[in-house]
């Protein structure tokens, strides 16, 4: 039976992922509907010596943490809908947007948790051309493995079937195959706005997108539904304040997405000794005050690592931190697992990439108290095939209400004036510029940060030849 597709809250249209800076490599072939580049490989350096309990720990939880970030924010949207529905955005984020850091006020959500433990699923898209739009399918371990839309499908219609590992069965005339390494699957589709006027433009696309199970397709009697969710347990932003509890988390998604290479496989087989494991709940079935001291410390320590992995995986030019190799990770354990931390759902770079600025280019942190200014020399305009903009958030990282009720700028803000020679400035301030106000991204009272979302970003981009200029204090 069809899916019909629900609307989605405007607190769940926050899942407007950040992406901040990361950066890794795909072992898994590519599968129709991926870009280019998605069957390359990345090879880690030799690990630490797992002999003592207490590093295993340490390194399985590194390893762990991104399956149960995303078990997580599956739970979470899952309560509230069940899988295999799409859903879609109905308006703008702004400052009540709150569930995910960073919202961005660029697109329009359509999402879906995935489980293909019944049956595959079908995604049909009509033709979409009169703007960007692109479905990124993450699986279970935050691998971005396949792509439809602008990009990697050239905006055509299509079906798209998304199968679980070692599915085997006949697919209908003229569909595609998407082979998932997981049997959950998170679907991200982003859509394109430039107003809140056009956001009816694109609903008007929701009763043409269909999410179906693919015996829907082929008259095929339908399987059984799959197991539900679990409950959450706790928000994706807190894992590690589970505990021991954290390792019990792992055990039962680790029963249903077990990971996809034989690295981590070995790792897997060398965490049996702790007692963890698929289905395993370690903090009811290990006795061992040792092997429990040890699983608690590797929480600890595994915490402490990510975070520090999280502060040192960008590049810093003129104040802006970016990385060019995100989305995916192969066996670069900490990558990943800094990713899920500061950027769950990352896009790969041919999709989008994510410069972000905490502090001007002298090294000083923002700040409302000051005025500043970002200047785009003529021709020097972020080169980019969809769109960019420049986001302001407070120093939590969530929109701060303003009068003007502007939280981004870019090149689709009406009005926005250029110089006699064809630069741009953007001025950044808590109060209005004089004379300039089509150009002024409103700042808060206190401290804030800035992101820009460089989407298709051309050539200069994705080689780092493009050099983003920098946020200067004046006045």
């Amino acid at each position: 039976m069809r899916q019909r597709r629900a609307p989605l809250t405007a607190t769940l249209v926050s899942l407007a992922l950040l992406v901040a800076a990361c950066g890794g490599g795909d072992d898994a072939r590519a599968p129709a509907g991926t870009s280019p580049g998605t069957d390359a490989t990345t090879s880690s350096p030799a690990g630490p010596d797992l002999s003592d309990d207490v590093t295993l720990a340490t390194e399985g939880y590194i390893w762990g943490y991104p399956l149960v970030v995303t078990m997580r924010t599956m739970q979470r949207l899952g309560q509230l809908t069940g899988v295999n529905r799409l859903l879609w955005g109905e308006q703008l984020a702004g400052p009540s947007t709150r569930l995910i850091v960073a919202p961005n006020r660029d697109t329009i959500y359509s999402i879906a948790v995935l489980d293909l433990r019944g049956e595959p699923m079908a995604l049909t898209v009509p033709e979409i051309t009169d703007r960007y739009y692109t479905y990124q399918f993450l699986d279970a371990w935050t691998e971005s493995f396949a792509y439809v839309g602008t990009r990697a499908t050239g905006g055509g219609a299509g079906t798209w079937v998304v199968t679980p590992p070692g599915w085997e069965g006949e697919l209908p005339d003229g569909a595609q195959r998407i082979e998932s390494a997981t049997p959950q699957v998170f679907l991200l589709g982003r859509y394109l706005v430039d107003d809140e006027a056009d956001i009816a433009n694109v609903l008007a696309y929701r009763d043409l997108v269909r999410l179906e199970p693919l015996s829907t397709l082929t008259g095929a009697t339908p399987a059984p539904a799959a197991p539900p969710l679990e409950p959450p347990v706790g928000s994706a932003q807190e894992v590690s304040r589970a505990g021991i509890a954290f390792w019990d988390e792992l055990g039962h998604a680790l029963a249903v997405n077990p990971p996809a290479t034989d690295r981590q496989r070995a790792l897997l087989a060398e965490l049996e000794r702790l007692g963890v494991g698929p289905g395993r709940e370690p903090s009811t079935e290990v006795t061992d005050p040792e092997v429990l001291e040890a699983l608690a410390e590797g929480v600890t320590r595994g915490d402490a690592t990510i975070e520090e992995a999280a502060e040192g995986v960008s590049d810093q030019v003129n104040g802006w931190r970016v990385n060019l190799d995100v989305g995916r990770y192969g066996d670069d354990l900490r990558l990943r697992a800094a990713v899920a931390h500061i950027g769950w759902g990352a896009n790969v770079p041919e999709e989008a990439v994510y410069p972000v600025s905490r502090a001007d280019v002298d090294g000083v942190a923002y700040s409302g108290a000051n005025r500043y200014l970002l200047h785009f020399d003529a021709g020097q305009l972020p080169p980019v095939d969809a769109f960019w903009s420049l986001s302001m958030y407070g120093e939590d990282n969530f929109f701060a209400e303003n009068v003007a009720g502007r939280y981004a700028i870019g090149d689709r803000t009406q009005g926005l004036r250029y110089n006699d020679d064809g630069s741009l400035d953007l001025f950044l301030q808590h109060d209005p510029p004089a004379g300039n106000e089509s150009n002024w991204l409103p700042a808060p009272q206190g401290e804030f940060n800035l992101m820009l979302r460089f989407y298709l970003p051309q050539e200069e981009i994705l080689t780092g030849a493009y050099e983003i200029p920098p946020v200067e204090q004046v006045g």
